[in-house]
């Protein structure tokens, strides 16, 4: 088995596995732009006897991580033909993703999986997943009745125009901390625009300003289509995000606006979030979670450093079966209300007290707040903890729920 990248003519045997394993399978030509979607920098590819036989794409993020941005790398359209299966060609791409993501300066890992167990081997923490609701429109009626704002002005534009307008908003909204509904976890694509166009070119994005400038942005999709009844036709938020609360109920004030035209609103929210507190009559509200989301460090001192948390010093030994350069013995400070890190050398060690061992899924779930800390020790993810040390974590790294509404 070989593993490599792919060169640009290759990218239509990607898109065949892609076809295969998530699509509807079609022996037709395929448009031009379902090509230009996939970047070859991105595809790792299983090569078993001259052929292409497997496939990941590692897309390059930025993630918002207990509130400072990491750059994250997105694991995404993972697919084996099934002759090939149960040979090992996915977890030899992973651990080939792994390097390629450390050469390249990413220092966390997500992604959805097909098989817990799987990713959980190879180091991974399960996460929780986002909450959908399936609202009747008429539940926002009451925004119909707020006076328009005269500050705030409404924006209906093309999704594959927005993608810079997007990206800037959630930069300068997670640094002044003004993001809402919830930003741990929150991914920001680095796409191509041919990858953002062929992501969203049937989508649309409706953006609140004030002073001209976005405060509350939703991208979505609707189909009000004449041959549907009534009680099918929906529109469908991929993601949705505000600053304050006059943004957001002029945001639902607009897609409340729609109560002739559909019926129901679907709409991505945080676990936990009371939103019948946003609705008015709302009768039947459906609720279901997406599938988890599964999230690694990949380089533990890029991970843990800068992290907003406040602590006393402590120093833990780290085990990586898939990632040696993170084995080792490590010094964490956060005296000045941020982490930083060192790692001691092997002639630090003999008069080192170390405050406790963990494995790599251990110090990934405590990085992203996925688990008490008490479910770590008895999960045996972190051993050997010394007395005191329990607290001061259970202090400093509190859980967190994450939320990213953008699926890859």
């Amino acid at each position: 088995m070989k593993i490599r990248k792919i060169n640009n003519t290759e990218r239509l045997e990607i898109l065949k596995g892609d076809l295969y394993a998530y699509s509807r399978w079609t022996n037709q030509d395929l448009p031009r732009s379902h090509l230009t979607a996939i970047n070859p920098e991105e595809v790792l590819a299983a090569e078993i006897d001259g052929k292409i036989v497997a496939a990941l794409q590692c897309f390059s993020f930025q993630q918002s991580v207990r509130g400072s941005l990491k750059a994250m790398g997105g694991i995404g359209g993972v697919w084996t033909y099934p002759e090939y299966r149960n040979r090992g060609c996915v977890k030899a791409l992973m651990k080939s993703a792994f390097l390629e993501m450390r050469m390249q300066g990413i220092c966390v890992s997500m992604l959805t999986p097909f098989k817990e167990s799987f990713y959980g081997a190879l180091g991974y923490a399960i996460a929780n997943a986002t909450n959908e609701i399936n609202i009747p429109v008429s539940s926002l009626e009451n925004y119909l009745k707020l006076p328009n704002s005269a500050n705030l002005s409404c924006d209906r534009i093309p999704a594959t125009e927005v993608k810079d307008i997007l990206s800037n908003f959630l930069y300068e909204n997670l640094r002044s901390q003004t993001l809402q509904p919830h930003s741990h976890g929150l991914a920001i694509t680095n796409f191509t625009y041919d990858q953002w166009w062929h992501l969203h070119r049937q989508k649309l994005c409706v953006a609140i300003k004030r002073d001209r400038q976005p405060v509350a942005m939703a991208i979505y999709a609707i189909d009000s289509s004449g041959n549907l009844p009534m009680c099918d036709r929906q529109i469908e938020i991929s993601s949705i995000f505000w600053t304050d609360i006059e943004s957001r109920d002029r945001l639902l004030q607009f897609f409340a606006s729609h109560r002739d035209q559909i019926h129901s609103l679907r709409m991505p929210v945080p676990l936990g979030a009371n939103v019948h507190t946003w609705l008015s009559n709302s009768g039947h509200l459906d609720s279901s979670m997406t599938e988890p989301w599964m999230v690694r460090a990949i380089d533990i001192v890029g991970a843990l450093h800068g992290l907003p948390i406040s602590c006393e010093p402590f120093t833990f030994a780290l085990s990586d079966p898939c990632c040696n350069w993170n084995d080792g013995v490590f010094g964490v400070n956060g005296d000045l209300g941020q982490l930083k890190v060192k790692r001691y050398a092997q002639s630090d060690l003999s008069n080192l007290a170390i405050n406790f061992r963990v494995t790599i899924t251990g110090i990934s779930a405590l990085i992203y707040g996925t688990h008490e800390i008490s479910e770590l020790l008895h999960n045996r993810w972190i051993t050997e903890i010394s007395s005191g040390t329990y607290e001061r974590l259970e202090k400093c790294f509190t859980p967190c729920l994450i939320y990213n509404p953008f699926k890859f």
